[in-house]
């Protein structure tokens, strides 16, 4: 019988690159420029170094090119000579913790970057980072023009093998190269220093990556966090492949995805990816510092829903197009996995909050400046409300406007008296709502949530009045002010709550009694997923929180806040629990009971402990339909704006800007002078749509470009 063929390794040197994490952007960029100087001179004088791969972020050159201008005609020979990879993302983002326009515009933006700087157009979306992957990234990158996915985290153990077919909910589907043993792989063969140990770095590779790979040729990233090119690569490995055996050579990510496709029947995966089977998906990082992701979904819709589309829509407004440039420059700055995730020292938490400033002061201007200048158009004098949403809400028509009486209160948007609280049994009843306030110790990191083997879950001490408000305080000081209201024709509960907190290592959650329940439905960036109680554990315990993009519904009971928050469905008793703060003193500790090594260095993060106050607003509902979510949570917490008008103008009291049906709404924007609008199907059935008067047929969770 003949001997199989010697195995073929395909080396692509990377590096994978966090702007910021456990030291500031302005200390990693130092170590990028170091990085990138020692990249230019080996490529100059090494021609067998044939690529390295800059861990498919744009952002990176541009970072490096700021520092150090004169270097750009060597960055952009490279580029074009395919030495370098650029793209196809500007920032390497979380995909739960940022909207589906930001994940586009991220798209866009690297891709974009590789084009103006010759380099030849990434295949695949690579994504080698991600604490696991929403449903809808199969149609987010085939709608890019991207065929292919490089994954790590997340992937099911049902997935045995290295290339997977990865299906979204409208079923666009990509063929996926899944990193088994992550993008660390091979950082030991950039360090080897002579023939023998590289041979054997590079055999160890090929003995784990075997048993997966439907591939005769196995794909090895040579690098990890921030690693420098490893100068005597590819010189010692032409001394290797002259001793026979294991046959290697270097190349690009995307020079290996087209030279081989993958034998046999491949498994195929359904869906978002949040699996710890065999890598940390360190889910709790969606309750790290969650005034962020609160602000961070204000700051979103503040740029998509009011400055974009205002500014592309009212007549004779001037498109901003530098200032919206530099707010969702600060946007995708932001979305950095590390950075969003709150998984950083605390000067990298100031330096987000400093972004989100300047970013929402922008969006704030623009969205005043068209909102003014649309109100000097109206014929009535008084208020005119703005209605961000496509569909009509309180009388104001879809992305249209009302002009009401001069007293704000008598419009659209009136005073709304609150509702009476009422302790029960140590919860509150709001409403028909049942509620507990349950703390616990937390003796975990800004990644994973470790329940304290030293005390229980607790309930609060005791409750007092102050005028409306119902105030809980637990016994060491912790205390919660609430306050609920029932606005007009609402069937909703509107739960304002303020949080004093003093003492650090904990975790807070509001409980909502339901109807029993198996799992929930939740919002995700252009979809609404159905989900299990609890995810896949391996490398984890099985986690049974999960991210909700503003909204999830559970048991009889649909519960909407600003940004992403992480929430669990709890079966005995029925209850639907929401995290409201998580208190944690460092990034990551060695070992948990909840998780079997680090995830990071651990580092001092007192900032996290969220000590002072802290105010959160939330909506209950009941009986919302899936297909309703984003409508409610719109509804609920998209601000209809009152600016006063003079009056005189020759518009009338009540019109609309642009009509849409059928659809949910993602941007409104100027490209290249013409008014371009993003729509996408909530529901898995089939609709059409309309916009401004032309049918739109939408598929199941399809997205949709409308060009006016």
């Amino acid at each position: 019988m003949a001997e199989p063929p010697p195995d073929e390794l395909f080396l692509v040197p990377h590096t994978h690159w966090d702007r910021e994490w456990y030291e500031p952007f302005d200390r990693f960029r130092e170590r990028l420029i170091e990085m990138m100087d020692v990249l230019i001179e080996l490529a100059d004088r090494e021609p067998r170094f044939a690529h390295f791969h800059l861990d498919g972020q744009a952002a990176l050159i541009d970072d490096y090119l700021e520092a150090r201008p004169a270097r750009e005609s060597d960055v952009r020979r490279l580029a074009k000579e395919g030495r370098i990879s650029v793209g196809p993302w500007y920032t390497q983002m979380d995909e739960f913790l940022v909207s589906g326009e930001s994940h586009i515009r991220n798209l866009e933006w690297g891709m974009a970057r590789a084009r103006e700087l010759g380099a030849a157009a990434p295949i695949a979306g690579y994504l080698p980072d991600q604490f696991g992957h929403i449903g809808q990234m199969p149609q987010i990158l085939q709608r890019g023009g991207l065929g292919r996915a490089v994954v790590w985290r997340g992937v099911p153990s049902a997935v045995d093998r290295t290339a997977f077919w990865w299906e979204g909910a409208d079923d666009s589907r990509v063929l996926t190269e899944y990193l088994a043993f992550g993008y660390s792989i091979g950082a030991y063969v950039g360090q080897c220093q002579d023939a023998e140990s590289l041979r054997i770095a590079l055999a160890q590779a090929a003995e784990w990556i075997r048993p997966y790979s439907p591939r005769r040729r196995l794909l090895v990233t040579v690098g990890t966090d921030h690693t420098v090119p490893a100068a005597r690569l590819a010189p010692l490995l032409e001394d290797v492949n002259r001793d026979g055996g294991l046959q290697a050579r270097i190349g690009s990510l995307s020079d290996y995805l087209r030279s081989e496709e993958p034998a046999g029947e491949l498994p195929a995966w359904r869906g978002e990816l949040r699996s710890a089977a065999r890598a940390h998906l360190l889910p709790n990082v969606y309750s790290a510092r969650v005034d962020q992701k609160r602000r961070r979904g204000r700051v979103e819709a503040l740029i998509e829903r009011y400055a974009e589309a205002l500014a592309a829509l009212v007549p004779g407004f001037a498109w901003p197009e530098e200032k919206l440039r530099r707010a969702w420059r600060l946007l995708l700055w932001n979305g950095a996995h590390d950075s969003v995730c709150g998984c950083s020292v605390d000067q990298v938490a100031r330096d987000v909050d400093a972004r989100f400033d300047e970013a929402e002061a922008l969006a704030t201007q623009i969205r005043d400046d068209a909102l003014q200048s649309l109100a000097s158009r109206m014929s009535a004098t008084g208020w005119m409300y703005f209605n961000p949403s496509p569909f009509e809400r309180g009388g104001v028509p879809g992305l249209g406007w009302w002009v009401g009486p001069e007293d704000p209160y008598k419009g659209p948007v009136p005073f709304h008296p609150p509702i009476a609280l009422e302790e029960r049994q140590g919860g509150v009843l709001a409403g028909e709502f049942m509620l507990r306030l349950v703390d616990e110790g937390d003796v975990g990191d800004l990644y994973t949530f470790c329940p304290s083997p030293d005390s229980a879950p607790r309930d609060p001490a005791f409750f007092g009045r102050l005028g409306d408000s119902l105030i809980a305080t637990f016994d060491d000081g912790l205390l919660v002010e609430m306050r609920a209201e029932r606005r007009p024709e609402s069937p909703s509960v509107y739960l304002h709550l303020r949080i004093q907190n003093n003492r650090p290592d904990h975790r807070l959650r509001l409980h909502v009694s339901t109807d029993s329940a198996q799992g929930s439905v939740a919002l995700s960036p252009f979809e609404v997923v159905h989900r299990p109680l609890a995810s896949e554990g391996g490398t984890e315990v099985p986690s049974h929180t999960w991210p909700a993009r503003g909204a999830v519904a559970a048991g009889g009971v649909g519960l909407l806040q600003e940004g992403v928050f992480e929430y669990e469905v709890i079966p005995d008793p029925p209850e639907l629990a929401v995290t409201l703060l998580r208190c944690i003193g460092t990034i990551s500790r060695p070992q948990l009971a909840t998780r079997a090594w680090a995830a990071g260095p651990d580092i001092p993060t007192p900032e996290a402990q969220m000590i002072g106050e802290h105010r959160v607003s939330l909506t209950l509902h009941r009986g919302l339909r899936s297909d309703e979510l984003p409508a409610a949570w719109e509804r609920a917490h998209l601000v209809m704006h009152p600016v006063r008008t003079p009056g005189g103008g020759d518009l009338p009291a009540r019109g609309s800007l642009l009509a849409i049906e059928g659809a949910q709404l993602s941007a409104v924007r100027k490209v290249d002078g013409r008014v371009k609008v993003r729509i996408w199907n909530p529901s898995l059935e089939p609709r059409t749509a309309q916009v401004a008067g032309r049918a739109i047929e939408l598929g199941p969770a399809k997205i949709a470009d409308v060009e006016l």
